[in-house]
């Protein structure tokens, strides 16, 4: 069973890779093509981050499994949008 304290530092990673993210979406919305790396970088984190997630979430109670499903959201809803952005 993953610990409290792995689920929690979990989610800060997470939260961590949703900021880097919308402020590079923020920023390819406003300058077309200034920094691809980075833009690029931000979509890779979040992929990593779905990645991991599964794993944890195997091990996760059903208190742990809601918190991890609302991230999961989140990070798929950043992502199609940053897909779809015509970057």
């Amino acid at each position: 069973m993953a610990t409290r304290q792995s689920v929690d530092h979990f989610l800060e990673q997470c939260e961590g890779a949703l900021h880097f993210a919308e402020f590079e979406y923020n920023e390819a919305s406003r300058q077309e093509h200034y920094d691809d790396e980075q833009f690029q970088n931000s979509q890779r984190y979040i992929e990593e981050a779905l990645t991991d997630m599964e794993r944890l979430y195997a091990s996760s109670n059903d208190q742990q499994r809601e918190m991890l499903s609302r991230m999961k959201q989140q990070l798929n809803e950043l992502r199609n949008e940053m897909t779809l952005l015509r970057h």
